[in-house]
């Protein structure tokens, strides 16, 4: 248990600007509910002002989110999304045609909005999967939050 403690501060308490590489482990990590609201938190409390946004990453493939706003619109071209919604509530927009879309990094894109696309009202429990090459977007309402976990899915 206490490997298990020591690399969960490792790898959850270091904020992510974004997927950094490197091999999940080799070996199974445990999040207790009480770890992930205590990395919810934390998160809360370094909710960067103009993205609306606090990631820490969990391993190489996924990454716990704290949302309190919306987001820019992103495609990832060669990974898929799996979201799984913890706390909170809001919409996630997917699908449509991404306005303003602007390389980012390798395979991904950033945008201003989507037009059209399907938008679905997420709450705690609610699981969403959005293929890789697919628009899609964060709503949060002022004064709510979204706290997600994303799992990165490399495209077959």
């Amino acid at each position: 248990m206490k490997a298990i403690s020591s690399m969960f501060l490792v790898m959850v308490f270091g904020l992510a600007q974004g997927p950094r590489g490197g091999t999940d482990p080799s070996t199974p990590v445990y999040w207790s509910a009480a770890q992930m609201k205590e990395t919810d938190a934390r998160l809360a409390s370094r909710v960067n002002p103009q993205t609306h946004n606090a990631a820490a990453q969990l391993i190489a493939s996924a990454n716990a989110i704290y949302r309190t706003g919306p987001s820019q619109s992103e495609i990832h071209e060669k990974q898929a999304d799996l979201i799984v919604v913890r706390d909170g509530e809001g919409v996630i927009q997917v699908g449509g045609k991404m306005i303003g879309g602007k390389p980012e990094r390798a395979n991904e894109l950033r945008g201003d909005s989507i037009d059209g696309g399907t938008r679905y009202t997420v709450a705690a429990g609610d699981s969403l999967y959005i293929p890789a090459g697919m628009p899609h977007q964060f709503y949060v309402d002022a004064g709510k939050h979204l706290a997600i976990t994303i799992v990165k899915l490399t495209a077959q």
